[in-house]
């Protein structure tokens, strides 16, 4: 980062070809989130490149860049606007076409939390309006979803999409997120193995570096770090514990 003289990030070589869901794995502290800043271009890497169909990411327009990728980090917003501006705010280009809001809200799970409003789409998310609603936490991020889905962007990237969801309502987001990004390219960065097994190929970080790369079972059968992770997920889940 700038100001430090530490590497948040070293020898880190990976590929995400149109159409492939790729799952980053890691402690906290490991560089997933850093490895999307750089993507999105928030920075621009000190050493090595990024390349987009061979070109140098640092060669392309930021703000051209920026509407191919849509992003949904952890700390997402919460705008105390309408429910559908909220959504809408995910493409800003667009005309704030009510058809594709109601579209990309089914592809989240936010449409029936959003039609029991008093209002519907025209109901205000925040108690400091009169007739306003304030989410619960998961029905929060199923809006945040819907925000990035309403944006046709070639790389869609998901920090941590499910933390606020029951196993149900994951389950039935990712049924649909595999048909939202037919032909995209998508990067999951998720503590939930259920979350992170639908993934084509997984990268496992740890301290700025990969160290373990695969599909879900080539890692299992490793031994190592991922499988490690795993096991102790399955143990805390079965025991009736949260899991770590």
């Amino acid at each position: 980062y700038p100001g430090s003289s530490q590497d948040v990030l070293s020898d880190v070589n990976l590929t995400l070809a149109p159409g492939q869901v790729i799952a980053l794995v890691g402690r906290n502290g490991s560089g997933k989130t850093t490895l999307i800043k750089l993507l999105c271009r928030l920075y621009d890497p000190r050493a090595g490149k990024i390349t987009i169909d061979g070109i140098d990411l640092r060669e392309l327009d930021p703000i051209h860049w920026r509407r191919e990728i849509s992003v949904v980090f952890q700390d997402y917003v919460h705008y105390q606007l309408k429910a559908r501006e909220n959504i809408w705010l995910g493409n800003v280009a667009e005309k704030p076409d009510q058809e594709l809001i109601v579209q990309a809200a089914r592809f989240s799970g936010a449409d029936p939390v959003i039609r029991r409003l008093p209002q519907g789409y025209d109901t205000l998310l925040s108690r400091w309006f009169q007739n306003g609603v304030e989410l619960s936490a998961g029905e929060w991020q199923k809006v945040a979803l819907a925000r990035s889905f309403f944006r046709d962007a070639r790389v869609v990237v998901l920090d941590e999409p499910t933390s606020s969801l029951d196993a149900l309502a994951e389950a039935e987001l990712f049924h649909q997120f595999r048909e939202l990004v037919k032909g995209r390219s998508a990067i999951l960065i998720s503590h939930r193995f259920s979350t992170v097994q639908m993934a084509d190929f997984i990268y496992v970080l740890d301290s700025g570096r990969i160290i373990e790369q695969g599909t879900h079972q080539d890692l299992l059968r490793q031994s190592g770090r991922y499988a490690a992770l795993y096991q102790a997920q399955a143990a805390h889940y079965q025991s009736g514990q949260s899991a770590p």
